[in-house]
């Protein structure tokens, strides 16, 4: 019996499962351990993957090609970025390039499943080797520790959702979303039952998202791991796991629009508000990235509780920001540490200062993740993922969704204040940095330059996606 295979999903992902391979086995083969060595073909993977995207780019849904889109980007930018990486000798680049495209795969064939039986593959081979990459820095207790925090939490939210989808096949008979949209209307199964198979299912892929309540797992996560996994994490397997949703909520099951729509809208309140208090109180700004990732998972939540393409494309406009700004921050914070040795706010100091080209560019970040002026696409966008929950009628979360917009500006602008705070003691001298921490650099500037672009043109982002 032959399948046949639809390249327009799996196209993309199959050149950066061979990118993963071809960068592990010249890693293995190259006379001298460099980053480059197995950068060069992971990069080279991300960018042909990119071009067969757009090749495919009438194959594919709108939505689709843009959150393919924006995970080919974001893996891209912390590929490169990595090179800050070269000084660790604890840290292998060919298990790390092979591990980070293999679960760059996974995220694009997880926006691309048209089945749940694809989307629970494509989970995995997303997780498992994030997983991984967490604990990938050897002899690093506080890495593997925090791995299997990840690992724990993984494996219970792969649980919950096998757990639904096998209640929504045994109601609808049928693991397609088309078939699971018709089927779930016409089924006789009990609603409760139905319901049941639905929050679970839901309830799985909020875990794989870092919402609350199933967020604790993510500040561990990110302050064990390597600074830019956990940028990766916060982007690309944020936005593959928000699109999945999205799509499974849209083409599976509108039917059960009633019974998700509330359940999505309280874990997006609780998910920002809880995000952002735990925010307030970091001293450390990988910290603060950390539960703000988990605030603005409630802020992309918010709209998809809205029923109709509006509330996705508010989504996916908000995603596109916050995934930049994010690794923009995150990439910044990498040169921080490859310098200074540390990420707290007393190392911080002055930064924008003494080191403009790093501190501007995290001051940019933290004001467009804040909504604040210059940044003003960050403003745009935070208005584009209110608008939507107000058109809906659900007052009550638009007024949530308005109060964690102020907190999220204070501590955003507590670290702005910090970064043009006067050094204390001796001023802070950057010398002159090795070629991979240049190369970090020019990202982190390129970054920055493109939150300028989007700031001055919003209509560059919000024209252009769906």
């Amino acid at each position: 019996m032959n399948i046949p295979i639809d390249w327009a999903v799996a196209g993309p992902a199959t050149i950066l499962a061979a990118g993963a391979v071809i960068a592990l086995l010249v890693d293995a083969f190259f006379p001298r351990r460099t980053w480059l060595g197995s950068g060069l073909p992971a990069t080279a993977a991300l960018v042909a993957a990119g071009l067969e995207l757009f090749r495919l780019h009438d194959d594919v849904g709108q939505g689709t090609f843009a959150l393919s889109l924006i995970i080919l980007a974001g893996s891209l930018f912390v590929v490169v970025a990595s090179n800050v990486m070269n000084f660790e000798n604890a840290m292998p680049p060919g298990e790390y390039h092979f591990l980070l495209l293999s679960s760059a795969a996974g995220a694009l064939l997880m926006v691309s499943a048209r089945d749940l039986v694809t989307l629970i593959v494509s989970l995995e081979l997303l997780s498992l080797p994030s997983i991984a990459l967490v604990g990938l820095r050897h002899g690093d207790r506080r890495a593997i520790r925090s791995a299997w925090t990840f690992f724990f939490a993984s494996v219970v939210a792969t649980a919950v959702t096998l757990m639904g989808i096998s209640l929504l096949y045994g109601a609808a008979g049928t693991l397609d979303y088309e078939g699971l949209s018709v089927g779930l209307q016409t089924t006789e199964v009990p609603h409760s039952v139905v319901t049941v198979a639905v929050l679970l299912t839901i309830i799985g892929l909020l875990f794989k998202l870092g919402a609350v309540p199933f967020h604790m797992w993510i500040p561990d996560a990110y302050l064990g791991a390597p600074i830019l996994v956990a940028g990766f994490l916060s982007s690309v397997s944020k936005a593959a796991s928000i699109g999945a949703l999205m799509i499974v909520l849209e083409a599976a099951l509108p039917s059960a629009y009633g019974t998700w729509s509330a359940l999505v809208a309280v874990v997006a309140a609780a998910s920002m508000t809880i995000g952002n208090v735990g925010a307030l109180r970091q001293s450390n700004a990988v910290g603060l990235l950390a539960w703000s990732s988990v605030a603005q998972a409630g802020f992309l939540l918010a709209p998809v509780a809205v029923s109709g393409s509006i509330g996705s494309q508010a989504a996916l406009q908000y995603l596109a920001a916050y995934v930049l700004a994010n690794l923009v921050a995150f990439a910044a914070l990498a040169v921080v540490l490859r310098l200074r040795g540390s990420t707290d706010y007393d190392e911080l100091r002055g930064l924008a200062r003494t080191d403009p080209p790093t501190g501007i560019p995290l001051v940019l970040a933290a004001l467009t993740l804040a909504g604040f002026p210059p940044a003003i696409i960050g403003l745009v966008t935070k208005y584009v993922v209110i608008q939507p929950v107000i058109e809906a009628d659900k007052t009550w979360l638009a007024v949530v969704m308005a109060v964690n917009v102020m907190l999220g500006l204070a501590y955003c602008l507590r670290l702005v204040a910090v970064l043009f705070d006067k050094p204390q003691g001796e001023a802070y001298v950057s010398p002159s940095p090795p070629f991979s921490v240049r190369i970090a650099k020019a990202v982190v500037i390129l970054g920055a330059l493109g939150i300028v672009a989007l700031s001055a043109w919003p209509a560059l982002l919000l024209s252009n996606l769906p």
